[in-house]
């Protein structure tokens, strides 16, 4: 796994990122729970920062749903249970989009804007943000997730922008991205210890 560290406030909405706005545009309104609560997107990138090639100019959108002031964690968290991934799926509590660039849309209450950057290999089992190789500290290593998906990347919330790091539900949680690169689909969950 390669570390990531979440950078500087430069926008620049084509490179890898946590927060800002989707480049949805004309393909979909704002991502919602089933009950029509907005998502937050948690982070966008082209779709070749986790190695897909698809022969156009894809990104990779990822939503998760937040709240400031009431309890959630129990509605995005994945640690084995069949019911727990049956509240995400059937709440629409997390989304993964993958989709070609559009204009810009976003939600009032954004992430602001931060660049993801892949750094060296870590030397050791990683629990902080991280690409690629084989998720840091996923507890229950032998999760009931589709074969087809493969495992993309880890973020930590304590490493996002101050007055964000419960974007999890707690600072010390750990949002997991899984992709099926051939189909375009994706699915994301959160851990906590």
């Amino acid at each position: 796994m390669r570390v990531l560290s979440i950078g500087d406030s430069r926008r620049d909405e084509l490179e890898p990122r946590v927060g800002g706005v989707a480049l949805l545009g004309s393909i979909e309104n704002w991502s919602t729970t089933t009950s029509g609560e907005p998502l937050h997107l948690i982070a966008s990138f082209p779709a070749r920062f986790l190695g897909i090639e698809r022969g156009r100019d894809e990104f990779v959108s990822v939503f998760s749903f937040y709240s400031k002031r009431h309890y959630f964690l129990d509605r995005v968290t994945y640690h084995g249970d069949p019911s727990e991934m049956r509240v995400i799926e059937g709440e629409g509590t997390t989304r993964v989009v993958f989709h070609d660039r559009q204009c810009e849309v976003f939600e009032a209450n954004t992430i602001p804007t931060r660049r993801l950057i892949a750094g060296e290999l870590a030397e050791r089992a990683f629990q902080g943000s991280g690409l690629g190789g084989f998720p840091g500290f996923l507890q229950n290593e032998s999760i009931a997730i589709d074969s087809r998906f493969e495992f993309a990347l880890q973020l930590y919330g304590g490493d996002f922008p101050e007055g964000w790091s419960d974007i999890f539900g707690l600072s010390d949680a750990v949002g997991y991205l899984f992709v099926d690169k051939l189909a375009g689909e994706g699915l994301f969950f959160v851990q906590a210890t």
